[in-house]
């Protein structure tokens, strides 16, 4: 036998009960998967059992051993969901059987697609009883993935046929692809246990990506986060586990009490639990009865099992043999990836009835017709999605706007990889990208042209109402958009829409390319009487009150006034309430850099005011980082 490769690539047992997996496995392997007490004394497989299996190339897979009692399908469910091809035992004195007949189902729903077919305890009958096991099984196959694969009598207990076996395995490495390890990582616990100084060990098949030791994780839904401290595969130490492997992580920072089958230990922040799938569902030919709208169902994905409703999008029922669009509603939370895998039974009598892939993780229920056709048209175009790219740009499509941060989570990918294909789109003017550091935003070009609309309807309304200003505030028309972004990246998107020459910036003022204000003499004149006024004033400053008093200004018309000052920075209104002009703003930072100490006291004593003006007067300044406030005294910060 050749030097010894571990491979990325899991088989997995299914069949009725009894019908030798376990035994099998212990053949091939030299493991018995029968661990628990209760497994040995009752003779049959309860929770799921694991083996590294070497084959004739020197390649080692890992080997899972699932229950074939109907009563742990669940059990079934969990370890299929993670393999790449089947060991499909029918027992040569039996036959097919019920739970025959219910995993090939599950495993058809699960999506698998390579494997063979062992008849066990060959030794146990004649050559015509052979026989007859095979027809049994070429008619249970036909029609299924399992159709024209090879199949194999042995006996595991004379050794009859586990070299060719074992060859046979071997061949169907080649037709297996390898799974995605530079994604985002993510693997379903399926057993956790504590080692006493270590603190809590959780094993599992990773379905996608890679973990290194030192790598910090999050386990949803539970909630919570850790470090990998060590990390073994098939009970040997390595430094990193990939996607395809069996896997056991040290994760001290979480308990073992609280983890449970269903739990995920995935890429730090780039997962959330959800309770709402949107699916692409298929029920089965041998389903009794149609599936209902609302109908109440057991779900089972990856090594979780939650009870759950379905929600048609378009039909009251589905027929069996028949697929349709719908979402799952889930009692619990749930970690989904996209194109995870799923199957569904009926709540009674319990019996696998369909299953599907996970179309969208994060969803809620549509409200109206109209809501429910706007998650038809993006589901199909995620099922009809060739390549990465396309369902990105659905995702996208479908929110128009989105952070970094958020398109990460929804579409599942590493920040590497979704920037990359992100700048490429870009190219090809599919979304537009808005730099604003470490919150950069991404926009639909579909988005991007309903903004441009409604930008240029904004503004033009603004500069009718309001002719004598030179401007929007930039802030203020974003909350018109209807936004909700940073500063930054309301800058920076300020940026992007200058740039394409739709706005013109001002300072903190956007307007429409080419308006300008449109202001009379008469308030042009009635702006400089008000500023001499504040000037005069000193820092005895005015309020709006007092200055339409004084002034015998009408609130509309001086608000006017203001707004114009303001715009033009030759007026501030500080505290809420005051007016300071320019010229005593700068009168105010002159007298701060003379003073050996900036106080409340001081500059009141040096500025002949009181404290009732200068303390607002030094919390705007501390708000605009011309000074900081140390303790009782101020910085100067910068200068004017």
């Amino acid at each position: 036998m050749a030097e010894p490769v571990e491979t990325t690539v899991v088989f997995g047992t299914a069949g009725h009960i009894d019908h030798g997996k376990t035994t099998l496995v212990k053949a091939l392997s030299g493991v018995d998967c029968d661990r628990l007490v209760e497994e040995k004394k009752r003779g049959i497989t309860i929770e799921l059992g694991f083996a590294p299996l070497a084959l004739p190339s020197g390649r080692i897979i890992s080997i899972i051993d699932v229950p074939g009692h109907e009563r742990f399908i669940r059990q079934m469910v969990a370890g299929a969901a993670g393999i790449d091809a089947v060991i499909f035992v029918v027992a040569a004195d039996e036959g097919v059987m019920p739970q025959s007949r219910e995993h090939l189902e599950i495993l058809s729903l699960l999506g698998i697609k390579e494997g063979l077919v062992v008849l066990t305890k060959a030794d146990m009958v004649d050559e015509e009883m052979l026989e007859l096991a095979r027809e049994d099984v070429k008619d249970l196959v036909r029609g299924t993935f399992l159709e024209g694969k090879p199949i194999i009598a042995v006996s595991a207990v004379t050794g009859l046929n586990l070299d060719i076996l074992l060859k046979q395995i071997d061949a169907i490495l080649e037709n297996i692809s390898p799974r995605d390890t530079k994604g985002p990582f993510f693997m379903p616990i399926d057993r956790s246990f504590p080692i006493a100084g270590f603190g809590t060990v959780v094993t599992g098949t990773v379905y996608k990506g890679k973990v290194s030791v030192g790598d910090a994780v999050d386990v949803l839904p539970l909630d919570k986060s850790s470090k990998v401290r060590s990390i073994q595969v098939h009970g040997k130490p390595v430094k990193q586990a990939l996607a395809g492997q069996r896997s056991a992580l040290n994760l001290p920072d979480v308990k073992s009490a609280e983890l449970k089958r269903g739990d995920v230990a995935c890429s730090k922040g780039l997962f959330k639990s959800t309770q709402c799938l949107d699916v692409k569902l298929m029920l089965l030919s041998s389903a009794q009865e149609p599936l209902r709208h609302w109908q109440e169902v057991h779900f089972h994905m990856g090594t979780s099992e939650s009870m759950a409703r379905v929600a048609l999008l378009n039909d009251a029922r589905i027929t069996p043999g028949n697929e349709a669009l719908a979402q799952v509603v889930l009692y619990e939370p749930v970690v989904a990836l996209i194109g995870q895998r799923f199957v569904i039974r009926a709540y009674t009598p319990l019996r696998t009835i369909g299953g599907g892939e996970v179309l969208f993780p994060y969803d809620k229920k549509p409200k109206g017709k109209k809501a429910r056709n706007e998650l038809t048209v993006f589901l199909n175009k995620l099922t009809q999605a060739q390549s990465f790219d396309e369902r990105i740009k659905a995702i996208i499509d479908c929110y128009g706007l989105l952070s970094l941060e958020d398109a990460l989570t929804l579409i599942q990918q590493t920040s590497g990889q979704l920037e990359s294909s992100l700048r490429l789109m870009a190219e090809r003017s599919e979304v537009l990208l808005v730099e604003s550091g470490d919150q950069p935003l991404v926009m639909s070009s579909a988005y991007f042209d309903t903004l441009k609309e409604d930008l240029y309807n904004i503004l033009t309304k603004y500069h009718d109402e309001n002719p004598h200003m030179s401007g929007m505030k930039a802030l203020d028309l974003i909350s018109a958009l209807g936004l909700s972004l940073t500063k930054k990246q309301s800058q920076e998107l300020m940026r992007l829409l200058a740039s394409r020459g739709l706005i013109e910036i001002d300072g903190e003022m956007v307007r429409l390319p080419g308006a300008s204000p449109k202001v009379s003499e008469d308030t042009l004149r009635d702006k400089e009487i008000l500023l001499d006024y504040c000037n005069k004033r000193g820092f005895q400053f005015p309020t709006i009150e007092e200055a339409m008093s004084e002034l015998k200004l009408d609130k509309v018309k001086l608000d006017r006034i203001i707004n114009i000052a303001r715009q033009n920075g030759e007026l501030r209104l500080i505290g809420g309430e005051f007016l300071l002009s320019r010229n005593i703003e700068e009168k105010a930072l002159e007298i701060l850099r003379s003073l050996p100490e900036i106080t409340i006291a001081s500059l009141r004593d040096a500025a002949n005011a009181s404290r009732k003006y200068i303390l607002p007067l030094l919390e705007d300044f501390d708000a605009r980082g011309i000074t900081r406030r140390v303790g009782d005294k101020r910085i100067l910060l910068k200068k004017k």
